[in-house]
Parts: structure tokens; C-alpha cells; sequence
């Protein structure tokens, strides 16, 4: 009877263990890897053990060969070649890409211009030493300023007006870490944070809980608030990313292809979309566009959520945000 009495106990103890592990205890703990690559530190943090770390160093390979592929400043891209060799593109990934960023182009009105590479330059933000161009510089530089004088014709990109030059920094990053989720889903992982300098992709959950990403705030420390997501992307483009001061006056570099200066109005636009190349092109677009115009041009869209914080703090959502993607504000 004691004897019975002791096994009973005992299959009731390890039932209490394993039930205080499945509740209340992270059965995997999380793998974390960073590199610096396309000019940031890329962190993939994925739940497991050690097995799982040959996944992700394929897919930091993945965004590593991107990098090199779409750098517009390395002589070792296709696009760099475009750039200074007139060379049209063949490569079938960035033509796909480039129809990308042609069609948000269209949407936003040429407010996301992937031809505004001459603008950046002219500004040095390809540099360690940006600097305020003259304006007469400006309006001779925007002249090769256009998305319309670049084509995809036969399956390649060409130019159309002569001193055309393209950089894709503004939608490449998004495209390289949907791309580092393909290499660790084909790798059998079902779980995983890829975080290139703030531009998130959220796959599946956090043993079993939702991946907790925090929104920065653009005028001070911390965070604005947090999203609870799973299989999606979290970009912001912020004008507190690259930014330098002259004669007392802020400049950063999310340039509006129309006037050729910095973009007035936004401080901060975070997309939510399941498309991460898409969410990076269209926090780019939102910002420049501004508060009006973007609303406007939101309701047309699908799988996309905003908020938009402009230079006066305020604070803009789209209509699922807070319902659906949990903002937690800070009070």
C-alpha cells in the first residue's frame, strides 16, 4: 500500500514539473548571432539550441550576397555597374525588385524615387561627412532626378535619360531580411527575430508567445510603445538615423526627390506589413508624403499598417493598428 501510495506521489511530482516547464518555462533558450553587414549590425535571434546556429549563418550568407549584389557603391554589384558603366541590368533578383520599387514609386506620386542616388551623394550621406549642398547644385543634381527615366524593358533595367543613377538602400534592406526568413524557414526553422538596424521580421512566436518589438522614440530615450507580432515586418525610417547640424539647422537624410532636401513634417513612420521589401519602400514614401497624403493614399493599400509620428509629436494610426497589432503606449 505504501508502496503504491509512493508511486502515486511520485507520478504526480514529475507531472507538476513538467507542467511548471510547459507554462511557465522557455523550453528553448534563444540563439543569438550579429554581423555587420549592408552598414548596420544584423542580429537574427532564433529559440532552440545549438543545432540551429548552422540556419542562421545561412541566412546572415543570404544577406550578405545581397549586400554585394544591390550596393550601389560596391564595383562588385550589377548596380554600380548601371551607375558608372551605363551597363543595363540583367540580374533576374533586382530587375524583380526594381518593378517593386517602380510601382510604390507610381503609387506615392515619386515621392519614393530609387533615382535619387545623385541627391545622397551630393548631400555626402554616402560619406562620413555630410554637408549643405548650394541650392543651385541641388537644382542641377535634380535634373538626373526621376523614377520615369528608368525602364524594364526585355527583362533588364535601363536608362532613359543619360546621368541616371539608381540606389536601392531605401528598399534592399526589407528585401534581405524577408529573404534571410525564406533561408531559415527552408531550414526548418519555424521561429525567429532578423532584426538589419531596426528593420524587423517577426517569424512565428517566441516559444509560443508573440516576439515583443518596441517602437524607438524619435524626440527622446526609449520606446513610444511596443507591437506583440508574429509573420510580420516592423520598419521605421526616422530623421534621427543620419543626421548632422550647420548654421544651427538639423538635416537628415530622408531626401524628398522634388524639392531635393531633407523631408519636412514626419519624424518617424513604422510600416507593419507581411511584405518586408514593401513595408521598407513604403515607410520611405510615408515620410516624405507627409500626414494628408498619406492617409490618403493608405486606404488604397492592403496588409499595411502605420504610425506616423510627426515633427509635432503627433501621433498617427492607421485603423487596425492599435486592434490588431496591440500598441502598448507608454504614459
Amino acid at each position: 500500500m505504501r508502496k503504491n501510495i509512493a508511486l502515486v506521489a511520485g507520478i504526480v511530482s514529475i507531472m507538476i514539473i513538467l507542467l511548471w516547464r510547459f507554462i511557465w518555462y522557455d523550453p528553448y533558450p534563444v540563439q543569438s548571432q550579429t554581423r555587420f553587414l549592408m552598414d548596420t549590425f544584423c542580429t537574427i535571434q532564433v529559440p532552440g539550441n545549438i543545432n540551429v546556429l548552422p540556419a542562421i549563418e545561412l541566412a546572415f550568407e543570404r544577406i550578405e550576397e545581397i549586400d554585394v549584389k544591390f550596393n550601389a557603391i560596391n564595383p562588385e554589384s550589377p548596380v554600380y555597374a548601371f551607375n558608372n558603366n551605363n551597363k543595363p541590368i540583367e540580374d533576374e533578383e533586382i530587375v524583380a525588385l526594381v518593378k517593386t520599387a517602380l510601382q510604390v514609386s507610381k503609387k506615392s506620386g515619386g515621392k519614393f524615387d530609387i533615382t535619387i542616388f545623385p541627391l545622397i551623394k551630393l548631400w555626402g550621406f554616402f560619406s562620413d561627412s555630410p554637408k549643405l549642398p548650394h541650392r543651385e547644385k541641388i537644382e542641377e543634381v535634380l535634373k538626373t532626378v526621376g523614377y520615369e527615366y528608368i525602364a524594364v524593358e526585355n527583362d533588364k533595367i535601363i536608362k532613359k535619360k543619360e546621368g541616371i543613377k539608381i540606389d536601392l538602400g531605401s528598399i534592399a534592406k526589407g528585401y534581405a531580411i524577408g529573404e534571410a526568413k525564406i533561408v531559415l524557414e527552408q531550414a526548418g526553422i519555424k521561429s525567429a527575430l532578423i532584426d538589419a538596424g531596426g528593420d524587423i521580421y517577426s517569424l512565428g512566436s517566441n516559444n509560443g508567445k508573440p516576439w515583443i518589438i518596441g517602437i524607438r522614440n524619435p524626440r527622446g530615450e526609449g520606446v513610444v510603445g511596443a507591437l506583440e507580432l508574429s509573420d510580420v515586418a516592423v520598419i521605421t525610417s526616422g530623421d534621427y538615423e543620419r543626421v548632422f547640424e550647420e548654421g544651427g539647422v538639423k538635416y537628415h537624410h530622408i531626401l524628398d526627390p522634388e524639392t531635393g532636401f531633407p523631408a519636412k513634417g514626419s519624424a518617424s513612420v513604422t510600416v507593419i506589413s507581411p511584405d518586408p521589401a514593401q513595408a521598407d519602400a513604403w515607410s520611405t514614401a510615408f515620410f516624405v508624403l507627409g500626414k494628408e497624403k498619406t492617409q490618403d493614399i493608405l486606404n488604397g493599400l492592403e496588409s499595411i499598417e502605420l504610425l506616423m509620428i510627426t515633427d509635432k509629436g503627433e501621433k498617427i494610426y492607421s485603423s487596425g493598428m492599435k486592434i490588431e497589432m496591440k500598441v502598448i503606449e507608454n504614459k
